[in-house]
């Protein structure tokens, strides 16, 4: 094959011998590496011609087309049809190869532009007219654009680009910002082909779409709109203000316009910021002058006759005011009148009023378009439209606007709360303390009735919170006593707090007396209603952190007794058998039962850290008996949660109630919600059940069961046996493989964070090394791969450990990574072998060829010749078809 595609002089037999080839490796190798021109005559027209999606002969084509270009183009024009019938695929690639050879593919590139609508065909061509060089560009150039142009389709998918080759026309107009010679006629083409591309989207628009820019003069090429047409219309308009600041007649200009533009409002709208963009230059030459003045008076009448003018269009309008000369003014005027037509008398005006009153009538167009030009029109224009204007005004309480307000306008959201007004409350709480605010809001009338009163009160009091936390905490008790009536308001009020402290926006001695008024102001025994719950709720949470925080711990006043005893009520009043809560723990801490439960277990399990004794009354008899009551799931799911911290506190507590702590017989124990959620804790990892947690890891829902285990190992700990017997067993286990994968793949996420001096990568390679010693099936090891990006591991232990797990298993996660990282130690004979291994993998063709390029460098960069690991490598390059890689001598092109 070598000696083939290095045939200078190849003949047919050596052609028959190509054609016969079958392994693709084979073909792709020698389109690679031919030499010969005379392939292109003697090869199969099959063998030559690209497939839907890949192109073999490429390659080959390519190095032919940098020597013979036109011949490469030639032979692409005489394939043509036989490429296109390959589909748009094959079209686009054709497309793309001959753009390399610039203007000699013009006129073939305008033949498939005429007739294709591919959105990838186009996009190429497009590439190719905009990498053209100014100075070879032509009028056949310009052709070619505009036939991509004229496909709608591509201007609906590709409008950035669109866009783009739009701003090279203008830009081809006139080079480097200067006219053209005389003679050169390009400019006078591109500004012919620039309007009539424009005259088709502009001959089907309609007012609706037309009106959704408000000002052609904002729209720009470089940040070009989604909608093409303005796109186009915006390269026009560049254009004309190009050629008006070079001295382009004003004659000259308007003509392609009114000989390629369609009649109608948008037309004219375009004519209009023409007139507009070039008054300064037009001005300035009499010639220009007139003509200007010429078509401008007539140009006012039909856009004010069309209505629904934008902002554009009411400049124009006011330029003329503020420059006609006298001699037009009149003129102006009375088209301007007849124009906007006959105003309405006073009664109509009343009776549409009165209408609009009862049923939201819409102004008609014309009276809305006087009123919307009425800043810029003369008062003898709309001294008939008087009555109507008064009107107006006096209806919305403002004048006209200087100038129409675009369609759509984006503003800041503002929460209403109901109508209720942020500010004032604001203002009255910074006055007279939060206290006066919160009453005087519990008062206030809630305006609009679509929305829940309380709910809205409750959302503002939220918000003031958040603004100014030190404020609002001046005066819990305040608050409390103003809000006592309120339930939901002051749940909203506390909450808010308890975000602010957790947060860090509160001083520490700031939270104890906010809990102890939450508390205070707790519903009464007995009370209902809306608001009572979500109260009861605040103040668990608050009062949990508190104790948290080391608040109220010592207090000699009485009130945390009577917290303690009001909590343990909620929790006997919340606690039922049951067994099929969808998700146990959720639920229980969002009802004030549970949140109760938990404030609890944390004021207990605190009391213990600072004492040093075991859980006090009355919470261990409290959770002995949610322990041997019938079961409650959402209970026995926080005694879960907090499994971890009341096994290091009361360990004996904990081993007297095993059975019932530790099983992991039912979703509803404690263990089964603290392998969920709970904190990592050895002790009880190594007393769970071993076969059912090792089930557990393998299910489905076995990630944080995974994570505990993994921890366990990385801080050291022997309570779970040896790791080869541990990831043996969970290997057996359904869906076992996987799930040791998964151990692997996340103790490597974890070393990527860990500190440098951590112990945990020489952990880490221990349990992968004992993941190889357990001769496990090869889908354990793959998530190995995603060691390639713990950089804590060192190279030498990461290759030792690497070569024999790819050996095992190739399809490695991460194989790109791998690569990469091995081809950092060419010299490395563990490299060469991971590189092998890796090019027989199955993966997407840019990682392919990402894998390939690292095991090339390798190869390129290993000084071990003649060893078997370096044969091994050079093997593997030829069977993944990177045949000059593997014999370092790439040949010369054609």
């Amino acid at each position: 094959m070598r000696q083939l595609a290095l045939s200078e002089q190849p003949s047919p037999e050596d052609a028959a011998e190509v054609a016969s080839m079958s392994d693709p490796r084979a073909g792709g190798y020698f389109f690679r590496a031919a030499v010969s021109r005379r392939w292109l005559g003697l090869l199969p027209l099959d063998r030559l011609l690209p497939e839907a999606s890949r192109w073999p002969a490429l390659p080959y084509l390519r190095r032919l087309l940098d020597a013979e270009a036109p011949q490469v183009c030639a032979w692409v024009q005489q394939h043509l049809a036989a490429i296109e019938a390959r589909g748009g695929g094959a079209t686009g690639m054709a497309v793309s190869l001959v753009a390399q050879a610039g203007m000699t593919a013009c006129a073939l590139l305008q033949q498939i532009a005429r007739t294709h609508e591919d959105r990838h065909v186009l996009l190429r061509i497009s590439y190719w007219a905009r990498d053209v060089p100014m100075s070879d560009r032509s009028g056949q150039w310009v052709r070619v654009v505009e036939e991509v142009l004229r496909t709608s389709s591509f201007g609906t998918d590709e409008s950035w680009e669109a866009a783009q080759l739009a701003h090279a026309l203008v830009q081809t107009a006139h080079p480097e910002g200067q006219l053209r010679p005389a003679g050169d006629r390009l400019g006078v083409i591109t500004r012919s082909v620039l309007a009539s591309v424009l005259a088709a989207p502009l001959a089907e628009v309609d007012a609706w779409q037309i009106s959704l820019v408000n000002d052609l003069r904002e729209i720009s090429l470089a940040d070009p709109p989604r909608d093409v047409l303005f796109t186009l219309m915006r390269a026009v308009l560049d254009l004309a203000r190009q050629d008006a600041g070079l001295g382009v007649p004003l004659s000259e200009r308007w003509r392609v316009l009114d000989n390629k533009l369609p009649a109608g409002a948008a037309a004219d709208r375009l004519r209009a910021v023409v007139l507009l963009e070039s008054y300064d230059d037009d001005r300035a030459d009499a010639a220009s002058a007139a003509t200007w003045w010429e078509q401008a008076l007539p140009l006012a009448g039909r856009l004010a006759a069309a209505g629904s003018p934008r902002a554009d269009v009411a400049d124009f309008l006011a330029l003329l005011e503020d420059a006609c000369p006298d001699e037009h003014r009149g003129g102006l005027h009375e088209v301007l009148v007849q124009s906007l037509g006959e105003a309405p008398s006073s009664q109509e005006v009343s009776a549409w009023r009165e209408a609009y009153e009862t049923a939201s009538e819409p102004l008609p167009n014309a009276w809305d378009t006087v009123w919307a030009l009425s800043s810029v029109l003369a008062p003898q224009v709309l001294e008939p439209w008087r009555p109507l204007l008064e009107m107006l005004t006096a209806l919305t309480g403002r004048a006209a606007p200087a100038r129409p307000v675009p369609r759509f306008q984006v503003t800041s959201w503002v929460e209403s709360h109901g109508g209720l007004s942020a500010d004032v409350f604001a203002a009255r709480a910074a006055e007279d303390g939060p206290a006066a605010a919160v009453g005087q809001l519990v008062a206030a009338p809630v305006k609009r009735t679509d929305v829940d009163a309380e709910g809205a009160r409750a959302g503002l009091i939220s918000d003031l919170v958040a603004q100014d936390p030190p404020l609002w905490a001046r005066d819990p008790d305040g608050v409390a006593a103003a809000a006592a009536s309120a339930p939901t308001v002051l749940a909203a009020y506390f909450n808010s707090l308890h975000r602010a402290a957790r947060e860090g926006k509160l001083a520490g001695g700031e939270l104890a007396p906010i809990a102890l008024a939450a508390f205070a102001a707790r519903p009464a025994a007995g009370q209902d209603g809306p608001g009572t719950e979500q109260l009861q709720r605040v103040i668990c949470n608050l009062l949990h952190r508190a104790w948290e925080s080391d608040l109220l711990l010592d207090t000699a006043s009485g009130e945390e007794a009577s917290a303690v005893a009001w909590l343990e009520g909620l929790v006997t009043g919340w606690t039922q058998p049951r067994a099929d809560t969808r998700q146990p723990l959720l639920t229980a801490i969002d009802q004030p039962g549970g949140a109760g439960l938990l404030s609890l277990i944390a004021r207990a399990v605190k009391q213990a850290h600072r004492t040093g004794q075991t859980l006090a009354e009355p919470v261990r008899t409290l959770l002995t008996r949610l322990l041997e009551d019938e079961p409650d799931d959402q209970a026995l799911a926080v005694i879960g949660f907090c499994l971890g911290q009341l096994t290091h506190v009361d360990a004996a507590w904990a081993e007297e109630h095993a059975d019932r702590l530790y099983s992991l017989d039912a979703p509803w124990r404690p263990a089964a919600t603290w392998l969920r959620h709970g904190r990592p804790h050895t002790g009880v990892l190594a007393r769970l059940d071993r076969t059912a947690l090792l089930q557990t890891a393998a299910g489905p829902d076995g990630i944080p069961a995974i994570d505990k285990i993994i921890l366990a190992f990385l801080n050291g700990s022997e309570d779970l046996g040896p790791a080869t017997v541990l990831l043996t067993e969970l290997a057996a286990q359904d869906g076992g493989p996987q799930a040791v994968s998964e151990v692997l793949c996340r103790i490597a996420g974890a070393l990527i964070q860990c500190e440098e001096t951590s112990p945990w990568p020489e952990r880490a390679a221990a349990l992968w090394r004992s993941a190889l010693d357990a001769q496990l099936e090869p889908a354990a090891l793959t998530g190995a791969g995603r060691f390639a990006y713990a950089d804590r591991l060192d190279d030498r232990t990461w290759l030792e450990l690497t070569a024999p797990t790819v050996a095992l298993q190739p399809a490695l996660e991460a194989p790109y990574q791998v690569a990469e990282r091995a081809g950092r130690h060419p010299d490395s004979a563990d490299a060469l072998r991971i590189a092998a291994a890796l090019l027989g993998t199955q993966v997407d063709l840019f990682h392919q060829r990402e894998i390939e390029g690292h095991a090339a460098r390798i190869f390129a960069q290993s000084t071990a010749d003649g060893t078997a690991e370096h044969e091994q490598l050079r093997i593997a390059l030829i069977n993944a078809g990177a045949i000059e890689a593997a014999y370092k001598d790439p040949p010369s092109g054609p």
